[in-house]
């Protein structure tokens, strides 16, 4: 008897497809059940499999890797960590909250300066630092600290999108579909700006009343544990090199000068110095997620070697939906986002937009990191958030988060969308 062709492909590529899919199933659920399995696990085991069961030869497993963005990623790490070592990130925090007396001012510094921030170096590290020195100055001054932890958290994750360098996804499109930093900041600043004002009024508008309410906050404020002493020398030193290095990414092309260098450089600069050891430098990079990125280049990789996305991508297309269309593309990585979290989300769909489509790449890099902001699941630095505030016993829930969380997302889903095909039109 003759065996369809269709069913010696299925033959062939079942194995792929069942990696694929038990991959994405860990990451969407998180972990393993009766395991303490984490993402970045779940993510190299897929890769592991990818190797044992020979879907790929190694050398050509190593070629779907993209160092160039965990070069990038690892470089930013080396320069926040050494301005966290030196505690810059503590004094900031704790100036906003001496400086700024009105509740008002206050939420607003904390948006501009963990926007700000975030859109130079990884959200992940603001949340974490910023969280625990936060709740301790404001239940100091006697002020409720969940308004002003939601306005961190979600103003990170909108920040972080104004910059190629912003967060893991954006440095993975910039590697992939080679973007000008300098043309992509200045497409997408007007549109954070407009949704960090959004995000602004609706905290103020949901949590007015405890913004307002000056008082003795329950709960007892626990000390850091990080010691706050800055030591200005490093800090003017690596605030200088940071410098330098916006600059080459924005003349990047009239230098020729790729922005995985210029970083690479400047991380060079930080690390010679006196008073820091490189290794302290490097304990405090996420490997977890530099693994997880290799994790998923290889799994992902397996799948695109094999085309097998390709056909779903066409029928897609027949049915009119064209996922590079900014209302598709915008609707699939919102809902993908929060199932797999970004990155896996990104790595997923950059096989359905064509390369020259800048627009689409943008509004990938924008939505996916808006996206973040839906539930506590959305993104690590969330979570990080509502972990570290209740070592301060400071309660941030699930169901808190969605009174910000989901509507500051749908606005901003919905004002990409506008603004993209505004912008598409001239």
């Amino acid at each position: 008897m003759r065996i369809p062709p269709a069913a010696i492909t299925w033959l062939h590529v079942w194995p792929d497809i069942a990696i694929f899919a038990a991959t994405y199933l860990g990451l969407a659920l998180g972990g393993v059940p009766k395991t303490r399995l984490d993402r970045s696990a779940i993510a190299l085991l897929g890769a592991i499999a990818v190797l044992l069961f020979r879907r790929l030869p190694f050398h050509d497993a190593m070629r779907q890797i993209s160092f160039p963005t965990l070069a990038l990623l690892i470089s930013l790490m080396v320069i926040s960590a050494q301005l966290r070592l030196a505690g810059f990130y503590q004094w900031v925090v704790l100036r906003i909250v001496e400086v700024a007396r009105r509740p008002r001012s206050l939420l607003c510094g904390v948006i501009a300066v963990s926007a700000g921030l975030s859109a130079l170096f990884a959200n992940d590290v603001i949340c974490l630092i910023f969280t625990p020195v936060l709740c301790v100055a404001l239940k100091r001054a006697g002020r409720d600290p969940v308004p002003y932890l939601m306005a961190l958290v979600t103003s990170s994750n909108i920040g972080s999108a104004a910059t190629l360098i912003g967060n893991p996804q954006n440095m993975l499109i910039s590697q992939t579909a080679h973007l000008s930093f300098f043309a992509y900041s200045a497409t997408v600043i007007p549109l954070v700006l407009l949704v960090l004002v959004i995000d602004g009024l609706l905290i103020w508008w949901v949590y007015h009343r405890r913004i307002l309410n000056v008082a003795t906050v329950p709960g007892k404020a626990q000390p850091t544990h990080e010691k706050i002493n800055p030591q200005w020398g490093v800090i003017r030193k690596t605030l200088f090199i940071m410098t330098l290095l916006l600059l080459a990414m924005l003349l990047g092309d009239v230098l020729h000068l790729p922005i995985v260098i210029s970083a690479m450089t400047a991380a060079g600069l930080v690390m010679i110095s006196r008073k820091t050891r490189p290794s302290d430098l490097f304990s405090l990079v996420s490997w977890n997620l530099i693994l997880l990125f290799v994790g998923l280049f290889i799994v992902v990789g397996d799948i695109q070697s094999r085309e097998l996305l390709a056909p779903v991508i066409h029928h897609m297309a027949k049915m009119g939906v064209h996922l590079a269309a900014f209302i598709p593309l915008s609707a699939v990585t919102l809902v993908l986002s929060n199932i797999v979290n970004n990155v896996p989300a990104v790595l997923l769909l950059k096989p359905a937009i064509p390369h020259a489509a800048v627009l689409s790449w943008y509004v990938l890099a924008v939505i996916s990191t808006f996206a973040g902001n839906l539930t506590m699941l959305g993104s690590i630095a969330n979570l990080l958030v509502s972990e570290q505030a209740k070592t301060q016993d400071v309660q941030l829930g699930y169901i808190e988060y969605l009174k910000v969380g989901v509507p500051v997302t749908l606005l901003s889903t919905a004002l990409t969308i506008a603004y993209f095909t505004c912008i598409s039109h001239f």
